[in-house]
């Protein structure tokens, strides 16, 4: 049990540890890869909104304050705005850092010009500083010193531009042709792409000390769901085993979360169900016990009085001994029926019958063996109801049904079966007069062998499995059925059938 415990513990432990350094992991991988491709869509994204702003500011008439506008954008944004036309003459400039048209010849400014016209009207482009310094619109910008031609000297001005990432970076320019003034002109837009070489090691910083406390925070998340998880379940399984054992006196502890409670819950309901059963399989194997011990005592007393008592060899000795005789098989006849339906075996044979004509018959039967004993069974039906079922099953279950009402009826010795129909479903009714069952053993009396109170006791002719037959033959039809009883009112036992046939009769 302990090394089961120090190993779901570690287990947590490892799995937390293995989510924190693989969000390291993946940081890192977004942070070489992806920051600066990332970084660069954000620039581009705001240029283009910055160029559309402005397109509609120079577009609102009514605006008399636009150049303020626009410069409060070139500030918040870090722009540079010019708008020029095809022949270079600049119309309005806003040179913050600095300004690119301004620097640049009336022949360039044209080639600009054309280039992004031929573009669709718009055309973007990342130029770094060295490319620019080449470029000779860039060389009278002021505060940037022009690109070296001599080795020597380029050697030394990439080692100063090394400790400058301003010059190291590059520009992002934006240029769309717009109408301005009843014109078309080309507005230029430009912005600084800052280097990410020291903010990458300020996040990389960042990540590890957050990583580090993340960690920490992991292992002492692993051991609270340890306690308040992990080990609730442990002893719920510790429980179980026992159960598994037969213990079932056992009680699972019920506190915890919602869903240890719940199977806590279901195990305790399985513990109680399962003593259940282990209570009525004792009282089936006693049952049977005895229905098998006293018929074969009964044979063998009588067998033995006829070997070694002369004269004792007659006809009502003999039909004791075929009595007990049918009685032992009608008991293992029974104990194969609900074997074989319990587990599935057992197959409908499924036809059209008179369900009406099937329980008269039945009575027939009965009458012949119970009119002298002064038994009545009443039939009370108006139609003739077919039924599509298994003819051999559905009688089975109507003997035993008026059997157990015939034994259990009251001292009027009256039964009555009574048929109703309802639209296209017929209801079986067999009722006595006895002295009922509680209600608490009324779900109780279809199982096997289940003993009710002193007033409802099993006859000493039958064999206890009745009941527990006709309800594994209605599950297999799927049939409703059930039971209604009150103490001192007799009992009514039912079943419902879907009718395929109903005929009027003249007379019940």
């Amino acid at each position: 049990m302990k090394a089961d415990k120090v190993s779901i513990k570690w287990k947590l432990i490892g799995y937390m540890v293995s989510f924190v350094a693989m969000e390291f992991i993946l940081l890192n991988i977004f942070q070489v890869f992806f920051l600066d491709s990332f970084y660069k869509k954000i620039k581009v994204g705001e240029i283009k909104n910055a160029a559309k702003t402005i397109v509609n500011i120079i577009d609102d008439t009514d605006n008399v304050d636009y150049q303020n506008t626009l410069k409060n954008i070139a500030r918040e944004s870090s722009l540079s705005i010019e708008v020029f036309d095809s022949y270079g003459n600049i119309h309005y400039s806003v040179d913050r850092p600095f300004g690119i048209a301004s620097n640049m010849t009336v022949e360039e400014k044209n080639n600009f010009f054309t280039k992004t016209k031929a573009n669709g009207g718009s055309m973007l482009m990342f130029e770094d500083f060295d490319s620019i310094k080449r470029r000779s619109w860039f060389k009278n910008i002021p505060g940037i010193e022009p690109m070296p031609n001599d080795n020597k000297e380029l050697s030394t001005h990439n080692e100063h531009n090394q400790k400058n990432d301003v010059q190291r970076g590059k520009n992002l320019i934006y240029s769309q042709i717009i109408e301005y003034d009843n014109k078309e002109m080309l507005l230029l837009l430009c912005t600084a792409i800052t280097p990410l070489g020291a903010t990458s090691q300020i996040i990389s910083v960042t990540i590890r000390y957050a990583n580090a406390i993340l960690l920490v925070f992991s292992i002492l998340l692993a051991f609270v769901v340890y306690r308040k998880i992990s080990k609730p379940i442990m002893m719920t399984n510790s429980k179980a085993k026992l159960l598994a054992e037969g213990n079932y006196n056992i009680s699972f502890n019920e506190g915890g979360y919602r869903e240890i409670s719940q199977l806590n819950k279901t195990l305790d309901y399985a513990a109680s169900e399962l003593s259940k059963t282990e209570q009525l399989q004792r009282d089936l194997i006693a049952n049977i016990s005895h229905d098998l011990r006293t018929p074969l005592t009964m044979i063998r007393g009588y067998a033995e009085v006829m070997r070694d008592i002369p004269g004792e060899n007659s006809p009502e000795n003999i039909q004791t001994i075929i009595d007990e005789t049918n009685r032992l098989s009608n008991l293992v006849t029974d104990i194969l029926d609900i074997s074989k339906l319990q587990s599935g075996v057992t197959k409908l044979n499924l036809k059209v019958f008179s369900i009406t004509d099937s329980i008269k018959s039945v009575i027939e039967r009965y009458e012949k063996f119970m009119g002298s004993k002064g038994y009545n069974v009443v039939f009370e039906y108006d139609k003739n109801v077919y039924v599509n079922a298994d003819d051999i099953k559905i009688t089975q279950v109507l003997y035993n049904l008026i059997n157990n009402a015939i034994k259990y009826t009251g001292n009027d010795k009256k039964v009555i079966i009574r048929q109703t129909v309802d639209s296209y479903r017929a209801k079986i009714e067999v009722v006595d007069t006895g002295e009922g069952i509680d209600e608490e053993e009324q779900k109780l009396i279809w199982d096997k062998y289940y003993k009710a109170g002193k007033n409802h006791k099993r006859s000493t002719v039958g064999t206890g499995l009745g009941l527990s037959i006709v309800k594994n033959i209605f599950i297999l039809h799927g049939l409703k059925y059930g039971v209604e009883s009150k103490k001192g009112s007799g009992s009514t036992f039912y079943f419902y059938i879907d009718a395929v046939k109903i005929e009027n009769v003249e007379k019940c």
